[in-house]
């Protein structure tokens, strides 16, 4: 929920006032902006930074209009003065009242969960590594034992503000000359400990900027003894408010100002639409210019929880662009040629990119080590580095040679057979890698090898528990997703993708199953959801037919949402109007579907570039338009009417008819 979401919670909910009059002022917020600074009041995250822009404002007796308009820019004529400034007042009591209410008490059991956890372990013994007494007891007098800590530490991690806590502790010995810290992701801003003298004890906790050159300490050191982390007892008030100082640091840092909010009312409907509503699968039509692809982004940033330039690095997403010769083998599996150690050319068969990234989300359902995922991604790189991996037999008979895929499973020297990630994480988990028991003997061979070669801990229940299912979600984004023949793309998942039959209740046999081993149904599972975009009237490509425009929600971006979400420039707003007003016209006679959106015009606001309004048109303008109308009679005509209508010198007095 976003903030404006939260407002209006709090609006109804405490100030017992109406949903109606909230929504006023909230439209109100969205038609203004800071003068200068083009930042709405959503922009604002400190209530102190936001209560000394508007003083001025808040201050006067009435409603004085030149005030108000010395301090934002208005946009829209229909606005009305007071619901401004009553809506201001309203929402510096929210966001001043906001940091206790958006804490819930669990979070401050949380909080001190995660406290005790890393008080224990830097106190343990700061003269060890410390991966050899995480499980170990704490000193005398402390109320938790080592184990049931790490425990708490791993289920107390994630907060109602969807912000997770990683405790980070630098292997080696001598903790106290290391930089170890308790780290709210993916901010880095922080708590620390201070040492005694004697560097024997922690002394007193602290907060700690990093985004300050060289960093800064934030606030007074809170002495250890009187946060009571090892007693049964509620969190005390010491703990909360440390909390609070913390959130309060977090709100007022450059990652939270400067995190990307364009869109956001829009961004956060339709990330709940796809997760809460369970719609699954949504494509994002409109004209062209109106940031489909961009919002499609920005929703899956938001439902995976981290920044949209962050994305590209992030393994729960991935991009696909459609064009007329993509097919089934590039998206759901295929064969593709692979040269053999005997320098032979052959065929193996690969998973497509949707299916690898579905088989990756199903393995992420289950919540398992880190410490697997790490060795084993050490061990597939050595065997790639290495070509071959020589895994001694467990019974009698030959050592297995293996090398690496295509799809970085293990490959059986001289045979088809390969294995899985997932194979080996089941049989290191006690059960059989496949349903058939197939290979079950060479995939222990492979356990045990990891285990003597790469340290793999053998499987205990604190590792994971089988079969719980992780919150983690997954993302695939399919740009001009109507420029491939989808029905030929999507093959049989043409029934698995329906959002009703998510899950293995779903799963279909591919085209190339009989040729993966062993290989089960295949199924889109139940974290991972789809996001196309599309533009309706290119001439170039097909649209949906009916039964697969049942199986995805299609979500209209107008012109006019694109302008709300990219421009602030009210003349170069004035020219977008002018011209998309102008082609839906009687004169030119096209429908919305037609207009442009803003990210043509947002080159006009980007001083880097300093493209004039007369380049905009030549260059990019001019022959969109003349697609448009390629073939026409009265063409040109047209043409000039509308370049009239972008130079906002009003209609000329032809006829284009």
């Amino acid at each position: 929920m976003s903030r404006y979401g939260e407002f209006q919670d709090w609006y109804v909910n405490t100030e017992k006032r109406s949903l109606n009059s909230a929504n006023q002022y909230l439209v109100a917020f969205r038609k203004v902006s800071f003068k200068q600074s083009g930042e709405t009041v959503e922009d604002i995250f400190n209530p102190e930074e936001l209560e000394n822009r508007v003083n001025s404002i808040l201050e006067t007796k009435g409603t004085d209009e030149n005030i108000i308009r010395s301090t934002f820019d208005v946009t829209d004529g229909n606005l009305q003065f007071d619901d401004l400034k009553s809506g201001l007042k309203y929402y510096l009591k929210f966001l001043k009242s906001s940091v206790s209410l958006n804490m819930l008490d669990s979070d401050f059991v949380n909080f001190k969960h995660v406290l005790g956890y890393f008080v224990h372990i830097m106190l343990a013994n700061n003269k060890r590594n410390p991966e050899q007494f995480v499980n170990s007891e704490p000193k005398s007098g402390q109320g938790y034992a080592g184990n049931r800590i790490r425990q708490s530490y791993e289920k107390y991690r994630s907060y109602s503000t969807g912000m997770t806590m990683d405790v980070n502790i630098v292997p080696g010995f001598q903790l106290y000359t290391k930089t170890c810290y308790i780290n709210w992701t993916p901010t880095g801003m922080n708590v620390r400990v201070q040492w005694n003298q004697q560097k024997d004890n922690i002394e007193s906790l602290q907060l700690f900027n990093n985004e300050e050159k060289n960093g800064v300490w934030v606030g007074e050191p809170i002495p250890l003894d009187s946060f009571n982390l090892y007693d049964e007892k509620e969190p005390n008030q010491v703990v909360k408010n440390f909390y609070q100082q913390y959130v309060q640091m977090l709100n007022n840092s450059r990652y939270m100002k400067n995190k990307e909010v364009p869109n956001n009312m829009k961004v956060k409907q339709l990330a709940e639409m796809l997760v809460e509503e369970k719609a699954y699968n949504i494509i994002l039509r409109g004209a062209p210019g109106t940031g489909k692809t961009y919002l499609a982004k920005q929703i899956a940033a938001d439902i995976i929880g981290c920044l949209t330039d962050e994305l590209s690095d992030c393994d729960q997403f991935d991009f696909v662009q459609f064009h007329p010769s993509y097919d089934y083998t590039d998206f759901v599996a295929g064969l593709r040629p692979v040269q053999g150690n005997d320098g032979q050319v052959g065929f193996e068969p690969k998973n497509g990119i949707f299916k690898a990234f579905c088989e990756k989300a199903k393995f992420q359902q289950e919540k398992h080590s880190n410490t697997f995922d790490d060795i084993w991604e050490n061990f597939i790189i050595n065997v790639e580095e290495e070509g071959t991996v020589i895994i001694p037999r467990i019974a009698n008979g030959q050592d297995l040679t293996y090398s690496v895929n295509s799809n970085r499973n293990l490959k059986e020297e001289n045979s088809v057979a390969s294995i899985t990630k997932e194979n080996i994480f089941r049989v290191w988990q006690g059960i059989n890698g496949r349903k058939s028991g197939g290979q079950q003997a060479k995939m222990q061979a492979v356990v045990n090898y990891l285990k003597n070669k790469y340290s793999l801990p053998n499987y205990n229940a604190s590792f994971a528990t089988d079969g719980e299912k992780t919150d983690k979600k997954f993302v695939f984004v399919i740009d001009e997703i109507n420029r491939a023949e989808i029905s030929k793309v999507l093959g049989e998942l043409f029934f698995a993708i329906d959002p009703e039959y998510r899950g293995k209740y779903g799963a279909v046999s591919t085209q190339y199953s009989n040729l993966f081993e062993d290989e089960e149904k295949f199924y889109i599972p139940e974290n991972v959801y789809i996001i196309g975009t599309m533009n309706d009237i290119d001439r170039s490509v097909d649209t949906f037919d009916f039964a697969m425009r049942r199986r995805f929600t299609f979500v209209e971006v107008t012109a006019k949402d694109s302008q709300e979400a990219m421009l602030k420039n009210p003349e170069v707003i004035a020219r977008m109007d002018a011209l998309n007003e102008k082609i839906i016209s009687d004169e030119i006679g096209l429908s919305e579907d037609w207009e442009i959106g803003a990210s043509y015009f947002r080159a006009l606001e980007d001083q880097s570039r300093s493209i004039s309004v007369e380049s905009l048109w030549s260059n990019k303008l001019e022959p969109l338009l003349k697609d448009y109308f390629r073939g026409e009679r009265n063409c040109k005509a047209k043409i000039e009417n509308l370049k009239n209508a972008y130079d906002l010198v009003g209609d000329d007095d032809g006829s284009v008819v």
